[in-house]
């Protein structure tokens, strides 16, 4: 290469590095192949998610705005397409435009994952699974409590929806409703127990149909209602996050345990206990800990089980192992 041609090479490099400018970067593929809703699938999601003219749709992925461009002609809502393709962008504003609503819908080029969803009532979603579990941080995160979200065909692994609607066409829609935060962060994250475990704790504690099993921190319900469904007692869970309240009462009304299974809202450190015969806990030696003075003031011969962890100093009266290794405690109080 001429002399004369690398000192300019040189000079461009230099200049570039200097000005503090980065090369543009191509626009991002898009996360998922645009498909079109069929129209009645369109109308089916708008009318799970019940839109009215106070909404504000999103559509994550709006593709040709059909979604938008519906909620705003046929419900009169606000609508807001999502789309990363600029070509798509285009023809979602022309449509708007020849259906009139160009007024009530705004079409966004942007990638999803960085647009502010803060103002949604109803967000929409016909992407992937993966897609799907990727957002769903984000969309628990910035979406207001009260929000609903459908999908179509695809769910999220972790995020049970509320309800289901099977389609003419063989797919489903899920709904799920954006819950309440909890009054303050839980003092143990959510883990779930075994059944089997579950089973062996109770069988420790020698539950039968007169008792009153309180679950403290009973995240998805499954101690109180296999207390109920499998050994005929009461149970009651207290658990602070409320999307885990709704959904352990859900399970409750589909095993139809009626009034033997009771979930409450609450912090375990203010729950009454004073009903309970047996208590449960899977929590961690910190909040076992703190709980020790509340429980050894329960009445005279109440069984406490504890999966994994002690409860301060107490000395348990009885311990076995369950059927994944964990160690289980039992005290009765004196």
């Amino acid at each position: 290469m001429p002399r004369a041609w690398i000192l300019l090479l040189l000079l461009t490099i230099g200049q570039g590095a200097s000005s503090g400018r980065r090369p543009a970067q191509p626009p991002r593929l898009p996360d998922i192949g645009y498909e079109p809703t069929p129209l009645t699938v369109v109308d089916a999601m708008l009318k799970l998610a019940g839109v009215g003219p106070s909404d504000t749709v999103f559509d994550l992925g709006s593709g040709d705005g059909r979604i938008p461009i519906m909620a705003a002609e046929r419900y009169g809502a606000h609508g807001v397409g999502i789309e990363i393709q600029p070509g798509l962008i285009k023809t979602s504003r022309q449509a708007a435009h020849d259906a009139g609503v160009d007024d009530k819908v705004t079409f966004v080029e942007q990638d999803f994952f960085d647009a502010d969803l803060s103002s949604a009532t109803v967000v929409i979603l016909y992407l992937w699974p993966t897609v799907n579990d990727s957002l769903e941080p984000k969309l628990r995160r910035e979406l207001r409590p009260g929000t609903r979200i459908v999908s179509y065909t695809f769910g999220m692994s972790k995020w049970p929806p509320e309800k289901t609607a099977h389609l003419e066409n063989g797919r489903d829609l899920s709904l799920w409703i954006v819950p309440r935060r909890p009054a303050h962060e839980p003092d143990v994250p959510f883990t779930a127990t075994p059944q089997p475990v579950v089973e062996s704790m109770l069988q420790l504690a020698g539950v039968g149909p007169s008792d009153t099993v309180v679950d403290l921190g009973s995240g998805d319900g499954r101690i109180p209602v296999v207390a109920a469904q499998t050994f005929h007692a009461r149970g009651i869970g207290i658990e602070i996050v409320p999307e885990l309240v709704e959904r352990s009462k859900r399970v409750a009304r589909e095993a139809e345990l009626g009034d033997r299974v009771t979930f409450i809202e609450g912090d375990l450190f203010d729950a009454d206990l004073s009903k309970a015969t047996v208590v449960t806990l899977f929590l961690s030696p910190v909040v076992n800990a703190r709980l020790e003075p509340k429980l050894r003031r329960l009445r005279p011969g109440t069984r406490i089980v504890s999966r994994q962890y002690p409860i301060g100093d107490w000395a348990p009266d009885k311990s076995s192992r369950g059927e994944d290794g964990s160690l289980l405690r039992l005290w009765i109080v004196k």
